[in-house]
């Protein structure tokens, strides 16, 4: 079967905008999805990358003017500078792995409704609190996906997914992998669907 390897930030606006589009796709070619939050802070310093507040003045300018331009574009309400940016906590992806390791099938609307509470209702997605309401209103039960996703068995399985992220060479949020194929950023989802359309055509 086909598969997409999807390594994707909470706190990245670029993977919030290409959440949703990424799952019209695959359920149109029918493929597989998996899934890995990564922790970008270990990724950025072995790969060139900078956070946010430390990029110069041009490229944080030209980021500002492009989210505008894009959630405009795509008809998504993001707040390009929100209240609570960045988020400053690994929970929020470590629930989101908690859901993947529980198999509750919900950890791809999970991550959304964490990255809406983030980029558009500028809600503090480091906050426990917050976290337990995405979780109850996303279906599943708060106590025990919070509770494990503090566990040592998720802190293990994010580090795993972050080393599989530096080893297939990314460096970016969103990254989308098939084959030997990587595709960076929520603008290059038009590439993945021509790859998908040209790997179904000869299945």
């Amino acid at each position: 079967m086909i598969e997409i390897d999807y390594f994707m930030s909470h706190g990245s606006p670029w993977t919030f905008l290409g959440h949703m589009r990424l799952e019209r796709i695959v359920k149109k070619f029918d493929v597989k999805l998996n899934l890995y939050p990564v922790n970008y802070g270990e990724i950025f310093p072995i790969s060139g990358g900078l956070p946010v507040s430390k990029r110069p003045p041009q490229r944080q300018k030209i980021r500002l003017q492009e989210l505008n331009r894009w959630s405009e574009f795509l008809k998504i309400k993001l707040v390009p500078q929100p209240k609570f940016f960045p988020s400053k906590s690994l929970l929020p992806s470590l629930i989101i792995i908690a859901a993947k390791i529980k198999k509750t099938d919900k950890e791809f609307i999970l991550a959304n409704n964490i990255m809406s509470a983030l980029w558009i209702k500028e809600l503090d997605v480091d906050d426990e609190k917050i976290l337990s309401k995405i979780l109850d209103e996303t279906g599943l039960n708060s106590n025990d996906i919070l509770s494990f996703g503090k566990s040592t068995e998720c802190r293990e399985i994010l580090d795993q997914y972050t080393n599989q992220a530096i080893k297939s060479d990314v460096f970016g949020a969103p990254t989308f992998i098939i084959e030997d194929q990587i595709y960076w950023g929520q603008d290059r989802l038009d590439f993945v669907e021509r790859h998908l359309a040209e790997l179904t055509k000869t299945e």
